[in-house]
């Protein structure tokens, strides 16, 4: 379970963990709210062709109960 970060746009508790990787660049790892990982996806699917992968995970907060049976 990750600790409880913040948006890096602005500055509201981050729930998505977006990991890009580039051709031809370095990588970057951004953590994002709700409204911010819509806005910066739109943005990476128009820049497509330098990318070779992304991947948006979820983030775990300690603040959501994990259900269990």
């Amino acid at each position: 379970m990750e600790k409880v970060s913040k948006c890096e746009h602005c500055d509201v508790d981050a729930y998505y963990k977006l990991d890009v990787e580039y051709f031809y660049s370095e990588n970057m790892t951004i953590y994002l709210c709700v409204k911010c990982i819509r806005t910066e996806s739109k943005k990476l699917i128009e820049d497509f062709p330098t990318i070779r992968s992304l991947k948006i995970e979820p983030i775990m907060h300690s603040t959501i109960l994990a259900i269990t049976k």
